[in-house]
């Protein structure tokens, strides 16, 4: 869900907890944060060094920090542009529907209303049942490739579970404008109308593509896995370095703030 805010308000930006990734990453913070003041008490009372040199460390923090960050605008980037389809293909209905009526607006007989009211039933179940399969990942990958070799079809077999199915039953009622209408439409208007659907049509398969092809695998484990153990390793080399216990503790907890915080800010939007 979007979330609004007033960005002026700084106040309210920095301490609210609704739709940000504290709840998330706090115990992330937490367990690092105490990772970092039990490899520093284990060294005070000459328990066992665990720290080590921080040269390595540095090297792979570029790393993480490249591929956090291209996670991040990739996630981003996918976002935008499946918001930019939805809001378009919401646009074709919305257009269908006016311009069904302007077209017929001086057509009062029964038929015609019959005819307005069954378009704008079919305009009504195709964008609902787009909505329910772009939600579910498995049904639009079903319906785009069909199913996985040896697994049995759940909703490619049936044509009712298709919003392609319902687009070319929408444009058959278009075409029963001549049945209805008092005036039928000149074939310029007609066209007009079979374009919205047709639109449609492209603008749900586009948005179906961010559906059923994630984000790349390799590359969001390769992220996942540099990112861990960077960042639990992050205590070991801190201590070793600086000597001032509370300095470390906070470092460390805004750090695994910031470095999971993206991570999971990349979750969430890898499901526009």
């Amino acid at each position: 869900m979007t979330i609004t805010y007033d960005s002026k308000n700084h106040f309210e930006v920095i301490f609210s907890i609704h739709g940000t990734v504290w709840p998330n990453v706090l115990s992330l913070c937490i367990a690092n944060a105490s990772l970092t003041t039990l490899i520093y008490c284990l060294g005070v009372y000459d328990i066992v060094d665990l720290t080590f040199d921080d040269d390595g460390h540095n090297i792979l923090a570029t790393m993480v920090a490249f591929l956090v960050v291209s996670r991040v605008s990739s996630a981003y980037n996918r976002f935008w542009e499946a918001r930019t389809l939805l809001s378009q293909e919401l646009q074709q209905c919305r257009q269908l529907s006016m311009l069904v009526a302007a077209f017929t607006r001086n057509d009062k007989t029964v038929k015609a209303q019959e005819w307005r009211r069954l378009i704008c039933k079919r305009t009504i179940e195709m964008l609902q049942l787009s909505i329910q399969v772009l939600e579910d990942s498995e049904w639009t990958t079903e319906l785009m490739h069909g199913p996985e070799e040896g697994k049995k079809p759940k909703w490619s077999k049936d044509p009712r579970k298709n919003p392609l199915t319902h687009a070319g039953q929408l444009h058959e009622v278009i075409c029963l404008h001549e049945h209805y209408l008092q005036a039928p439409l000149v074939i310029h208007k007609e066209l007009k109308l079979h374009s919205f659907v047709a639109s449609f049509s492209d603008y749900y398969s586009e948005l179906a593509k961010f559906s059923a092809t994630p984000y790349p695998f390799p590359t969001a484990q390769m992220t996942r896995i540099f990112l861990f153990v960077w960042m639990f390793s992050l205590p070991f080399a801190l201590v070793h370095e600086v000597n001032e216990p509370y300095s470390i503790v906070c470092i460390v907890f805004f750090i695994t703030y910031g470095f999971f915080g993206l991570e999971f800010v990349s979750i969430e939007l890898d499901d526009p």
